[in-house]
């Protein structure tokens, strides 16, 4: 596991360059995501313990989305630790209520998901990997449907961070990777000072991240322990095919070489 190295941003870039079209194969994979709703009865208590509702507020879903961000953030420390055994937003927000504790991205992830899901938003938890097999670093961050703007953005609350364009517009994660491929403007929160030490870092370490990505079928509360095998879309650039997915035990990983498919 080496991680993001500044030296390779380049290369990184370069990358994303090279693979930038898609060319979706005939007779590919048709993708079928499906959404709990939110009157389950864990997202239910999960809403109503942790007051979601004041906490979103009463504006825009954008800025009741940010905000709920702003709070898994703040209630999780973002670190190395690995994903707990328990992995759900009721269990691991209970830990924190306890004491301070470190997280990784894909809890993080997993928690904002399924705050998300509970107030009725669709969302998905997507895991970004870079291109080479050896490293063994990859982020995990979620995608949320806006009705309002009739699209997806990518949302990271491991960092508390969004990504837009030049003109302020929300960034789903194609389009973030495709700026990144044709090295175009990307403010990270809206920003337009991208030249800081903590926003450059954040596009760089992304522009490795963004080369495939990997998506459960299923977005619900608890989804790591209700399913022993679990549903997954992968979306791989043309002839690109990641060594280390092939021994997955307990994944159906359906491959895809179509953006539109993939994030539908």
């Amino acid at each position: 596991m080496f991680g993001y190295i500044p030296e390779f941003k380049n290369y990184y870039l370069k990358l994303l360059e090279l693979t930038k079209e898609y060319k979706p194969q005939t007779g590919g994979a048709t993708a079928n995501f499906q959404y709990q709703e939110f009157s389950n009865e864990n997202l239910r208590k999960l809403r109503t313990k942790y007051d979601l509702d004041a906490i979103a507020g009463t504006g825009s879903e954008i800025d009741q989305i940010l905000k709920l961000i702003a709070w898994v953030h703040k209630r999780l420390t973002h670190g190395s630790m690995s994903h707990h055994e328990v992995n759900h937003a009721l269990h691991i927000l209970e830990l924190a209520d306890q004491e301070e504790i470190s997280a990784n991205c894909y809890v993080i992830a997993t928690v904002l998901n399924e705050v998300l899901l509970s107030m009725g938003y669709k969302s998905r938890r997507v895991q970004c990997f870079p291109y080479d097999a050896y490293d063994l670093d990859s982020h995990v961050v979620n995608i949320v449907y806006i009705s309002e703007l009739n699209k997806w953005i990518c949302v990271d609350a491991s960092w508390n961070r969004f990504v837009t364009d030049e003109n302020g517009n929300l960034l789903d994660l194609q389009e973030f990777r495709n700026r990144l491929s044709k090295n175009e403007k990307i403010l990270v929160n809206g920003k337009s000072d991208t030249q800081t030490e903590e926003s450059s870092f954040y596009l760089g370490y992304m522009s490795k991240n963004l080369f495939w990505f990997l998506c459960p079928a299923i977005s619900e509360y608890n989804f790591d322990a209700e399913r022993s095998i679990q549903p997954f879309y992968a979306l791989y650039p043309n002839y690109y095919t990641p060594l280390k997915q092939l021994g997955s035990y307990n994944k159906i990983i359906i491959p895809t070489n179509d953006p539109a498919e993939f994030w539908k």
